[in-house]
């Protein structure tokens, strides 16, 4: 992916927190007729491997699961905040000479896939629901499958593990920008945008005007 210096994470936990807060990513492998894409949810798991190991899940009917199945090279793309960026937000004075942009964080997880079990399966469904449905009101428990639902549909998922081997991230957030530009983008974006206000003004704060 192509970046510059001044783009780069503040700390692997904000790239880990915008997989976190993803929890959903473009997953693209290549195949012998060429790429494959799915859209798959996934659990980050901190702790296995240098860069974290991602798990997730998709249908066996997925042609893009044989692929997965023997490991073949894979990454899975996860975006952060992002936005349009209008020059007419910036100060008049002394110019208003900067072309619209686009700002964003991304990040880039490679690795190859490696096949869960029937029962790891299970468990990576099963924290997947806690996750995604943790501090919701009246939440949803697996068990409202009813007796065997569950059992029923494991033969037609596959799950896997992603070991992250590489990982990309940018956090263009106005950092190439003259500060006063980006000090009045975030402010235009704080009451419609509030998250990629927040996450530029951390890319910038060390900046002086």
């Amino acid at each position: 992916m192509y970046t510059k210096p001044e783009f780069a994470p503040l700390s692997l936990d904000e790239v880990f927190g915008l997989i976190e807060a993803a929890a959903f990513a473009t997953v693209v492998t290549t195949g012998p007729q060429g790429l494959v894409a799915s859209h798959l949810p996934f659990v980050l798991d901190r702790e296995r491997g240098a860069n974290g190991t991602l798990v997730s899940h998709l249908a066996r009917q997925n042609p893009h699961s044989a692929l997965i199945a023997e490991g073949e090279e894979t990454m899975a793309i996860f975006h952060g905040p992002h936005g349009y960026i209008s020059p007419s937000w910036y100060p008049r004075n002394p110019v208003r000479d900067s072309a619209p942009t686009w700002n964003f964080a991304v990040a880039h997880c490679h690795g190859r896939p490696v096949q869960l079990d029937d029962h790891a399966t299970a468990r990576h469904l099963q924290r997947l629901v806690d996750v995604l449905e943790k501090d919701r009101d009246d939440r949803w428990r697996m068990r409202e499958l009813g007796p065997g639902g569950m059992q029923r549909r494991i033969p037609h998922i596959l799950g896997f593990d992603l070991p992250i081997e590489r990982l990309e991230a940018k956090f263009k957030m106005g950092q190439d920008e003259r500060l006063y530009d980006t000090n009045a983008a975030i402010g235009r974006l704080e009451e419609s945008d509030p998250a990629l206000a927040t996450m530029m003004k951390m890319h910038n704060a060390h900046r002086k005007d």
